[in-house]
């Protein structure tokens, strides 16, 4: 759990992670590009784009273990106390 928290507070780590999927993936390269400054900020960009999809899979199964750790006070006898 720490290190998802980590991840998500911390833009540097978070950017790291995302430069480094562009890195493996080769659909994310602008290499059509001739002009130095529209690559970079293509490149901004696609970083942008992953740490968004990052965070999206960091929230997503954040909701399923909120929803798991519902369900369980639910069913639990000591809910209907309380």
């Amino acid at each position: 759990m720490k290190k998802a928290k980590e991840s998500i507070s911390n833009p540097a780590i978070l950017r790291q992670k995302a430069e480094e999927e562009i890195g493996k993936d080769t659909s994310y390269r602008a290499a059509d590009i001739a002009k130095g400054d529209m690559m970079e900020l293509i490149h901004e960009l696609q970083v942008h784009q992953v740490e968004l999809q990052m965070q999206n899979e960091e929230l997503i199964m954040a909701v399923a273990k909120a929803e798991t750790a519902t369900e369980l006070y639910d069913r639990a006898p000591i809910g209907y106390f309380t």
